[in-house]
């Protein structure tokens, strides 16, 4: 009897703690792709993007400090870092250039 006690609380809190991750995201089907959409608590935009039908981060992402302040955009191409990034921290802005997940070349851009 113990043991199902233990297992249906554990069934519960793996129901409970999957639907609270999910209330705060919105997954859309565009062509080939989903369109994924991240939001804050206080429901602000925490991230934007895509990803492939095998879960790998693909085109662009988007990530928003909770002030709305733009953290970084990046570039996949179906999981790989690709292009050019862009990191905002503070008043700096840094400039970061990816070939298969390999990092050419770095810039620090100063104040934005």
């Amino acid at each position: 009897m113990r043991k199902i006690i233990i297992s249906s609380i554990l069934v519960f809190c793996t129901f409970f703690s999957y639907s609270q991750e999910r209330k705060n995201q919105k997954i859309e089907p565009i062509g080939d792709l989903f369109e994924v959409t991240i939001y804050y608590d206080d429901g602000s935009l925490m991230q934007h993007g895509f990803l492939t039908k095998d879960n790998k981060l693909h085109a662009s992402w988007e990530s928003y400090y909770p002030n709305g302040n733009r953290k970084c955009i990046a570039f996949y191409d179906h999981g790989d870092k690709v292009g050019t990034w862009y990191y905002w921290f503070m008043d700096k802005k840094t400039k970061v250039v990816y070939n298969k997940n390999k990092i050419v070349k770095v810039e620090e851009l100063g104040i934005e």
